[in-house]
């Protein structure tokens, strides 16, 4: 369909932001702010801040939020986007808010370690010892322990996919769900989608180069851990919801993404976006990705 009017005026607004080679990384982090959509922020049952071991044997800080009501409820830990450089937990506050009210989940915000000062595989340990301590702890938090999964949206899908496929190989807790939202899983960024929204849509092909160059640049392009699109074998990985945006150089590898774990064998349920932009997902997102993953859970 035609990019929503909404989503126009959005591009419209931010016509001229940064982009990360016209500007200090410092800049370009300060920038982030405006991308995000403001939203009142949506009263769940409790919102707490707790500081955990991280990937490094470092404290890292996680943002539990649990909803209203009597558990056990499932675990989502959830690895932000940004690029791989950039966000924060107050950043995406509101949408884990709303997340954890639509979706009756305990939502584990990880505050990941950001590139080029923590590059690979250092920000996807974050998340395997954030998926660790929340294994650990989910009774507690008023979880239910056999349905600890993983998210993220944008690059936090590019990790959240990347510790799937790292746990089914790895001793430790392994994720029950994966729910990747405009996933970013190709370093390669050949797609067809990524040449037809290559500029003009707020994220560019040449920021995704960007990005996957600081987080991981002595990597091979192919490697499955920051390319979980070109994974051989992806048998045995946790049932997954994908949601990607219409006008999203990202889209055609999330989509490419599902068809090739449901070859696998992998429950998989998918959704497309229609009209928005990868930076405005519009008020369908969050209900959406919700949506699909009550009704995977419920599934299993």
């Amino acid at each position: 369909m035609p990019l929503h009017p909404d989503a126009r005026a959005f591009l419209d607004k931010m016509a001229g932001s940064p982009q990360p080679d016209e500007t200090s990384i410092e800049e370009f982090r300060r920038a982030a702010g405006a991308l995000v959509p403001g939203a009142p922020p949506q009263q769940v049952g409790r919102v707490v801040d707790i500081a955990i071991t991280g990937g490094n044997s470092q404290g890292m800080n996680v943002r539990v939020y649990t909803p209203e009501g009597t558990g056990p409820f499932p675990v989502v830990v959830w690895l932000h986007g940004g690029s791989f450089v950039r966000g924060t937990l107050d950043m995406f506050d509101a949408g884990r808010r709303a997340f954890t009210k639509a979706s009756d989940c305990i939502v584990v915000s990880v505050d990941q370690r950001l590139s080029p000062e923590a590059q690979f595989p250092a920000p996807l340990h974050d998340g395997f010892a954030a998926l660790t301590w929340a294994a650990s702890h989910a009774a507690e938090l008023g979880g239910d322990p056999a349905l600890v999964g993983v998210a993220g949206d944008s690059s936090g899908g590019n990790l959240a996919a990347a510790l799937a496929l790292m746990t089914r190989d790895k001793n430790g807790p392994k994720p029950a769900f994966q729910l990747l939202i405009e996933p970013t899983l190709d370093a390669r960024c050949d797609s067809p989608s990524m040449d037809e929204f290559a500029k003009g849509y707020i994220l560019t092909k040449s920021q995704l180069v960007w990005a996957y160059e600081q987080y991981a640049p002595n990597v091979p392009r192919d490697n499955p851990l920051i390319s979980p699109l070109r994974a051989t074998n992806l048998r045995g990985l946790p049932p997954a919801v994908i949601v990607t945006i219409e006008y999203d150089p990202l889209r055609d590898d999330g989509e490419r993404y599902a068809a090739k774990l449901a070859e696998a064998g992998v429950t998989v349920l998918n959704a497309r976006i229609a009209g928005m932009l990868h930076h405005f997902p519009g008020p369908d997102l969050i209900p959406t990705s919700a949506r699909l993953l009550r009704e995977l859970i419920r599934g299993k």
